[in-house]
């Protein structure tokens, strides 16, 4: 038996409890122009906004994770223009084609009790323990998302951190070289690490020379 290939179409949505504004610096930092205001124009308009029609399953995988990496919300839904009219509100019925919990699409959902992803048992799953079920879940995504953000900007600092020791570093070194190439002498060196410690001493001792000889002086000119 041939199976037919499904077709979905593509919405998006702000998630709950979300900085709009910081997602429409992301959606115009990532996409065109044009597609970007005419996506935030949609979104604002209405709670969910269609990306994409009539897709195939490796496009529709593609679209759910670029637009998940921009930080929406996406929603899967079967195109019903590829439904003929007289089967369509019969398949329609039939048809559980995205998890109403976590938005996991269920290509074959009468092979399957549950969800995969967040485990939402189908046939037992009333309204009040789906909404209870979406909360928590919506809950888990937004720590993770935040935990995510705070290690990336953890490894930002640790590698402007390391870019400045680097920096640091590499203008020493050439201005050893460059003063070792004017055969000079680099006073700086004697004021830093174990030298630094040799210097004082040697100033220090100078100093108490300097106070003995005048000490002496002053007595003998009594």
């Amino acid at each position: 038996m041939i199976m037919k290939e499904k077709y979905y179409d593509v919405y998006v949505s702000y998630p709950p409890s979300v900085d709009k504004e910081r997602i429409n610096a992301c959606l115009r930092d990532n996409l065109p122009e044009n597609q970007a205001d005419d996506l935030i124009q949609a979104l604002a308009e209405r709670p969910q906004a269609i990306i994409a029609e009539n897709c195939s399953k490796e496009e529709r995988e593609n679209a759910q994770h670029y637009f998940s990496y921009l930080g929406l919300d996406v929603i899967i839904r079967h195109s019903l223009e590829l439904i003929p009219e007289e089967n369509q509100e019969e398949d329609v019925k039939k048809i559980i084609d995205q998890c109403p919990v976590c938005r996991t699409i269920i290509d074959d959902p009468d092979a399957i009790e549950e969800c995969p992803t967040c485990h939402l048992h189908f046939a037992t799953a009333t309204d009040t323990v789906i909404e209870r079920k979406r909360i928590e879940w919506e809950e888990k995504v937004a720590f993770e998302r935040k935990k995510q953000q705070e290690i990336a900007l953890k490894l930002q600092l640790e590698k402007q951190e390391e870019e400045k020791r680097l920096r640091k570093q590499i203008r020493a070194e050439l201005e050893q070289k460059l003063i070792q190439e004017r055969g000079g002498f680099n006073w700086r060196s004697w004021f830093k690490g174990t030298k630094a410690l040799i210097s004082i001493g040697i100033i220090l001792l100078v100093v108490f020379i300097l106070i003995a000889i005048g000490y002496l002086l002053a007595s003998f000119m009594k």
